[in-house]
């Protein structure tokens, strides 16, 4: 069993922008959402892009599946952002990252734990 994310580390707010398309200008257009009670961490992980390339991430951003609000599907954000052709953002204390990988965290009993978002 995973030990819980401390809730005195979550202390941080993050703004979500996720493409969702274009508009009759072909202007990229976005939905955003914003998500209390993360933890930002800054990293240099080197993980692979949709490209298959090599990026070096500058954060990871973690998520609790139970103590940060509103609950998101950070993969499907993702993913639908890809598929709209465009790209999903997250700010957190004025600092703008692009985030490259959403990996899920699951417990022994495959319950979601938390997400870690890995940002350039």
């Amino acid at each position: 069993m995973l030990s819980p994310i401390p809730a005195r580390i979550l202390r941080s707010t993050a703004t979500v922008t996720v493409s969702t398309g274009t508009d009759i200008y072909q202007n990229q257009t976005y939905d955003t959402y914003t998500v209390n009670r993360v933890h930002l961490q800054p990293s240099t992980e080197i993980k692979k892009d949709r490209t298959n390339t090599d990026q070096q991430l500058r954060a990871v951003l973690f998520v609790d599946a139970k103590l940060s609000t509103p609950q998101l599907d950070w993969g499907a954000l993702l993913r639908s952002a890809h598929e709209a052709g465009g790209d999903m953002r997250v700010t957190v204390r004025g600092v703008e990252y692009t985030v490259l990988t959403v990996d899920e965290l699951r417990e022994a009993s495959d319950q979601l734990h938390h997400w870690e978002v890995g940002c350039v």
